[in-house]
């Protein structure tokens, strides 16, 4: 192989290697986008999340207050007829 051929041949390597970096830095920044996305959407679905188990706990302790609430006048009542 002659220098020139050499050259010609480095400088195609050289150009392909290019190509290829700029390729994986395309490729690297879709991936980022996409690591992005699905970390604002795991965070949205864990804001959603935590705001339904609060509503669920308030719901449950209200039901608990009521059932509280309705076993103590139910007790009260049987005392009532008792006497």
């Amino acid at each position: 192989m002659n220098t020139n051929e050499e050259i010609t041949f480095l400088t195609k390597r050289v150009n392909d290697l290019e190509k290829q970096l700029e390729n994986l830095r395309l490729s690297r920044r879709v991936l980022m986008d996409l690591l992005e996305q699905i970390e604002k959407e795991k965070n949205n679905l864990s804001s959603q999340l935590e705001k339904k188990s609060k509503h669920l706990q308030r719901y449950r302790k209200m039901n608990q207050k009521r059932t509280y609430s309705q076993n103590f006048e139910l007790y009260e009542f049987k005392n009532y007829i008792k006497e």
